[in-house]
């Protein structure tokens, strides 16, 4: 099978105990049937250990309650890798941050953004999504049972010229005609428009060229930022399950609060901090253009392109608004390094993007709070 992988897929090394938002704390880590069958085969101390770890083989996971690892060291080392080697451990943490999605005659692979050391290697590499060629074995089972393969060949050409805006373009001129274009592509799906290569040619370019108005996507009106951070994505449990998580959150309450209401205002400052930083401005139309690169394609299986889209014009806004926040503790937003934009990446990606409750309710608000057309 084609395997397609990220140029710097195999770059990634784990940051072990200097991580700054382990992975094993905070985190269920569900367990296989072959994971299971592997650890109960094992004898001595460490099968006590395991069977206690999963509640007397009663539940398939580790740290079901989401606190810490049982098998996380005082060292900020994994004691079962230590003891047992890489293979040993579940799949689950072999292979994060790894992402695979089976397309069934190809692969693609890349690093998810909600580890630390993947979001370091997407700044040191600015957002490249280039990808290498190889064949081999896949890594995951097919992850859909559409056949259509005309459709999915449109998809990834439409994915790959969205992306090309995205980071030529900027997310100011970008957001806006996105979600439209999708949310146009959705509806011709649902009416059965015919031929969609010949429907949408020039499609997304249409719609770029007919929205010169003001953004109403990027930067997000403050009400609907305002009502993501009072969703269950800023819950109190994250004091205890999420702390770095839940302070971060924190801050950007007190940061937008600031403003009032003045949506023109919190505007103005935003373009401002961009423009003063481009760093951040850059940051911005890689990290839309790599979340469609790894979710857009789900549209594949589910034809939900309007739902794609607004969620990655979503989770920008919040990023921005996190980095915003950091910069405002800085001082300055030019002395934002890479790494402190890395790392309030990770910690955000981590908490909303593995919920399906905490998107949804995203996406309500989005939809609700926002007029585009």
């Amino acid at each position: 099978m084609k395997i397609y992988e990220t140029a710097w897929f195999k770059e990634f090394e784990c940051l072990c105990a200097s991580c700054p938002s382990t992975c094993c704390r905070g985190w269920v880590v569900p367990l296989s049937g072959t994971d299971i069958e592997r650890l109960r085969r094992e004898k001595g101390r460490l099968s006590v250990s395991l069977f206690f770890a999963t509640e007397g083989w009663s539940v398939p996971k580790f740290n079901s309650r989401s606190k810490t690892c049982h098998f996380l060291g005082r060292d900020g080392l994994c004691t079962l890798q230590k003891k047992k080697g890489h293979d040993f451990i579940p799949w689950t943490c072999q292979s994060y941050p790894r992402f695979y999605r089976n397309y069934g005659e190809f692969e693609e692979c890349c690093l998810d953004l909600s580890c630390p050391g993947a979001a370091r290697l997407f700044m040191k590499h600015e957002g490249s999504t280039e990808l290498l060629g190889l064949e081999g074995d896949p890594h995951t089972r097919a992850c859909t049972t559409n056949d259509d393969r005309d459709f999915l060949s449109f998809l990834l050409r439409i994915r790959d010229q969205m992306m090309e805006e995205c980071q030529k373009e900027g997310c100011g001129s970008v957001c806006d005609p996105l979600f439209l274009f999708s949310a146009g592509l959705q509806d011709d799906l649902v009416k059965g428009g015919g031929d969609l290569s010949a429907s949408f040619t020039g499609f997304y370019e249409k719609y770029h060229a007919a929205y010169p108005r003001d953004p109403v996507t990027f930067p997000l009106p403050l009400s609907v930022i305002r009502g993501f951070l009072s969703s269950s994505l800023y819950h109190v449990r994250l004091k205890r399950t999420s702390p770095a998580v839940h302070a971060l959150f924190g801050k950007a309450q007190r940061f937008l609060k600031g403003f009032g209401g003045d949506d023109g205002a919190f505007k103005n400052y935003f373009s401002d901090i961009l423009t003063a930083s481009p760093l951040l401005g850059q940051t911005a139309g890689r990290y839309l253009a790599y979340y469609l690169f790894q979710y857009f394609m789900r549209a594949y299986e589910t034809y939900s392109f309007r739902r794609q889209a607004g969620l990655g014009i979503c989770h920008l806004n919040m990023v921005l608004v996190l980095l915003l926040t950091v910069a405002a503790d800085c001082g300055r937003a030019e002395e934002m390094t890479a790494d402190m934009i890395a790392d309030t990446m990770a910690l955000y990606n981590r908490r909303a993007y593995f919920n399906d409750d905490i998107q949804d309710q995203m996406y309500r608000i989005f939809e609700d709070g926002v007029s585009i057309s």
